[in-house]
């Protein structure tokens, strides 16, 4: 199990065994992929229990995802937030040291009141925050009350009830739903913030640069969840080394199959055309922002065809960055 101080924005430490353990740990658990609004209510109120009570607020996570591990969800396999992410957006909630699982074979036989004893107990844990559907040890045998039973009655538990927006119930699963439709701004609201994907600029074939809208072909950085197939407007950051903002870019995206030019059974790419901008970018590490779906992935009959969709997809975002502006 490793130990991250999150005193910055980003990891930048270990903390070492026994620090601060004396003034006691106020601790969220759980996967939290997405970070979503039901995540952050969990991680607010162990923040805020920290607050009252004098504790460290903290949080324990896993990686892999569990059900990765356990065969249970070939989906799993890909995640809304990388750990790094991760770990930044829970930092920005207050948390100041992160406790990471390495989840395996072995440790998915570990039982809830081993789970308890060598991995809560031992960290000088006096309250602990739980989603309402939260379960550990093997099988998935523990629940909360199993987490008052086998700490002794010395930790408090916190049981956060399920978050609502407009009547559908926040979850990681609904939001990869809303990604699988192309349904960014359903998906934005119940992240609590827009969807990002991270990757590096590679070489492509440079034929959206003939056809007079050059594109930076993205390889993600992680098995991020991809949404559906087609063309979006976006935002473009060009990222620093550090992974500070350069500077910021409106565009249009593709992502697909390519079916005017490519044979099918290709592979998936991410294509980006960033409005009034020119200059190189490979090798930079691109972050996008999705927005709206404009359309759908089609096959068309001629190159010119295909110039003149594009021209209009472009003209849309435009249009809709234009609208957003102004409001």
């Amino acid at each position: 199990m490793e130990r991250y101080d999150l005193s910055a924005a980003n990891v930048t430490g270990v903390l070492p065994d026994g620090a601060r353990k004396e003034q006691g740990i106020s601790l969220a658990i759980g996967f939290f992929d997405g970070v979503h609004l039901g995540h952050q209510e969990v991680v607010r109120q162990a923040v805020a229990l920290a607050r009252q009570q004098g504790l460290v607020p903290a949080v324990m996570t896993f990686d892999p995802h569990p059900r990765v591990v356990l065969g249970q969800g070939s989906q799993f396999q890909t995640v809304l937030t990388p750990l790094s992410d991760k770990l930044t957006l829970l930092s920005e909630l207050g948390i100041e040291a992160a406790y990471i699982i390495h989840f395996d074979r072995e440790f998915s036989e570990v039982t809830a009141e081993q789970f308890v004893k060598s991995f809560i107990t031992p960290l000088g844990v006096k309250a602990t925050t739980v989603g309402f559907d939260f379960s550990f040890g093997h099988r998935g045998e523990g629940n909360a009350e199993a987490l008052k039973l086998y700490g002794n009655g010395e930790i408090q538990v916190q049981v956060v009830s399920p978050v609502f927006l407009e009547g559908t119930k926040v979850s990681s699963t609904r939001i990869r739903e809303r990604l699988d439709d192309g349904q960014c701004s359903e998906a934005s609201g119940l992240l609590g913030r827009p969807y990002v994907i991270k990757g590096v600029v590679v070489h492509g074939d440079a034929r959206g640069r003939l056809l007079g809208f050059p594109t930076a072909n993205l390889e993600p950085e992680q098995p991020f969840v991809i949404p559906r197939s087609g063309v979006y407007a976006i935002h473009i950051d060009v990222l620093k080394d550090s992974g500070a903002v350069e500077s910021r870019h409106n565009g249009v995206l593709n992502v697909g199959y390519r079916p005017t030019f490519d044979a099918p059974g290709g592979a998936l790419k991410l294509e980006a055309h960033l409005f009034d901008f020119n200059d190189d970018l490979y090798g930079r590490q691109l972050a996008l922002t999705f927005h709206s779906f404009l359309r759908a992935e089609n096959k068309f009959a001629s190159i010119d065809k295909l110039i003149e969709q594009i021209s209009s997809d472009s003209a849309q975002a435009k249009e809709i960055f234009s609208v957003k502006l102004q409001d």
